[in-house]
């Protein structure tokens, strides 16, 4: 079992999420939006004039930067970041990182928006290292680089993972007549880290003991995210109820096209897909 330590981080973006923006109205052709997030807290500056500290968000004139991201405590192992962003007029670019100890060790996303023709809504996925794979509301798309057409815009869950990397997930909001890039950098997974997925042989839901645990029941698989999903009805955009974790056991209660509705906790009941769990009649 490879185990990995599952990330998460909600992200929204979407065009309208930067205050005051409106797109590509006579106001703000002239503006850019920038929002900086890290940890530990860092000074930003921006062509190599400080801008401010994390947690960060302002205006700028569009146009490429270098970015650089120094940790405020002196006394901290944490090293600095740098990196190019490319700011759009009237668009929000969001950057978010994680500094550890060495590049390697380091993680975070850089998430921008660019105006694309028609109406459809993009979402491009790439990925340090190269080669990760992605799973986008649950369903593998394949390794990175990967471009998805054609989204439903609103809400959805993008993962990436890779051997030996820690994985990453973040919520995002596809924007119709934009493409959304996310670009991931993963951390390499030590000896010494934990997984935070909560891996078990023999877990049972509370209050279930899995030695008394009658059939029918299912068994949670292992996920490229180290969690799957408990949904209020058996739909990738039904609203999340709980999270439960590969290696755990829920009594089933029915099925619907390729859903499982599970007790997760005593008296409460939702929806899991039936890709990540296994049926034991």
């Amino acid at each position: 079992m490879n185990k990995k330590a599952a990330i998460v981080i909600i992200l929204l973006i979407a065009g309208l999420s930067f205050a005051g923006y409106t797109f590509y109205s006579k106001r703000s052709k002239g503006i850019a939006g920038l929002k900086v997030t890290s940890t530990p807290t860092t000074s930003i500056f921006l062509n190599d004039k400080l801008i401010g500290k994390t947690p960060y968000e302002d205006k700028h004139p569009p146009g490429e930067y270098i970015l650089k991201l120094i940790p405020e405590d002196s006394s901290t192992t944490a090293i600095s970041w740098q990196g190019k962003v490319n700011l759009a007029p009237a668009l929000l670019t969001y950057v978010n990182r994680e500094l550890g100890t060495s590049e390697l060790t380091s993680a975070g996303e850089i998430l921008s928006l660019e105006k694309i023709p028609g109406n459809e809504a993009q979402v491009a996925v790439f990925s340090k290292p190269d080669a990760a794979t992605v799973v986008f509301d649950g369903q593998d798309k394949g390794a990175t680089v990967v471009l998805l057409n054609s989204v439903t815009p609103g809400e959805h869950d993008v993962a990436v993972s890779s051997p030996g990397f820690a994985s990453r997930t973040v919520r995002i909001s596809a924007t119709a007549g934009y493409k959304l890039s996310v670009n991931f950098q993963l951390a390499l997974l030590g000896g010494d880290q934990q997984t935070t997925s909560g891996i078990s042989p023999t877990p049972g839901p509370p209050g279930t003991s899995s030695s008394t645990l009658k059939p029918p029941y299912v068994v949670i698989k292992d996920t490229p995210t180290g969690f799957l999903r408990v949904r209020s009805s058996p739909s990738t955009s039904a609203t999340e109820s709980a999270q439960v974790k590969p290696g755990e056991k829920f009594p089933l209660l029915d099925e619907k096209e390729g859903w499982y509705q599970i007790t997760y906790i005593e008296g409460k009941v939702g929806w899991i897909s039936g890709r990540y769990a296994d049926k034991v009649e």
